[in-house]
């Protein structure tokens, strides 16, 4: 058996037996979860606030512009598609954006991403507390259930661009452990949301999280099998893969796409049975392909 093979049984079987033990517990402390009502979210990565305009998007406005194109669009959705929130995953540029959240008449959860290090995760905690200072305890993860439904975000970006679930960066020390917990918890459907994805083979890339993190992360999806994993960062037309049952979507920007794909969010609808997605294209690159 080769190292890499070693790292990812060993990590597999330890994750396991990790989950294994708290469900027990779980099952112990407060016996299966109730229903899902059914709802929809909206998912929309790398605000980039403060940036000037990329070449080829000019003519779409300021970045913020781009995202406030989206919240009208999300404002305007009917029916089932109804958003009762947005999650923005990363590259927030808070210190920018806060200045026009009182005109969003969605609900807000963020998650920092590489651009929201040091005293931006702060900020985070502070404009948000709901989420970020639950019970008088800073942290820049956390979770909440919403419907029946358990949403898990997950602080992965330091100030790089390869993403780390470990560092002094991260506040508190135990994100791991505390994630392993989350997993574990009675909910039926739980959706992990962060800003850098794991690379899908575990290699070593500048743009995802770093070699053995991404192994773990795809090893805890592989035996929690939780219902989705969203992420941004990517700055490319949204792909998808699977774990098991589990969606692992990464979403194109809404701000600017390296690869010139057009801008847009992701509406999620959830269900009993799990959740259909339809993403909405709010701008097209002026160089790049028509759809």
């Amino acid at each position: 058996m080769d190292r890499r093979r070693f790292l990812e049984v060993s990590t597999a079987g330890a994750v396991a037996a990790r989950l294994g033990a708290l469900e027990a517990e779980g099952v112990e402390r407060a016996g299966a979860a109730g229903p899902v009502t059914p709802f929809s979210f909206c998912a929309v990565a790398d605000v980039h606030a403060s940036e000037a305009p990329r070449q080829g998007v000019e003519h779409l406005g300021s970045n913020v512009e781009k995202f406030l194109t989206c919240v009208h669009a999300m404002e305007a959705l009917e029916g089932d598609e109804k958003p009762d929130f947005m999650l923005i995953l990363g590259d927030v540029h808070l210190w920018e954006l806060r200045k026009h959240l009182d005109g969003v008449g969605i609900p807000v959860h963020v998650i920092a991403g590489n651009h929201d290090s040091g005293g931006a995760k702060r900020e985070m905690r502070d404009l948000f507390p709901g989420d970020f200072k639950k019970g008088g305890r800073e942290s820049d993860y956390y979770s909440f259930v919403h419907k029946g439904v358990r949403f898990i975000g997950v602080c992965d970006a330091i100030a790089d661009h390869v993403g780390h679930l470990c560092s002094a960066n991260i506040t508190p020390r135990g994100q791991c452990e505390w994630l392993q917990t989350e997993l574990a918890a009675r909910e039926r459907h739980k959706i992990v949301f962060a800003h850098i994805p794991p690379h899908p083979q575990g290699a070593d890339d500048g743009m995802y999280l770093a070699r053995n993190d991404s192994r773990y992360f795809n090893a805890l999806m592989d035996v929690a099998q939780p219902t989705a994993a969203l992420f941004g960062h990517l700055h490319e037309a949204t792909t998808e893969s699977r774990i098991g049952r589990t969606r692992m979507i990464t979403l194109r920007a809404c701000c600017w796409n390296g690869d010139r794909s057009p801008l847009g969010f992701m509406v999620v609808r959830v269900t009993g049975e799990g959740i259909v997605t339809r993403e909405v294209i709010t701008g097209l690159d002026a160089g790049g392909p028509a759809q």
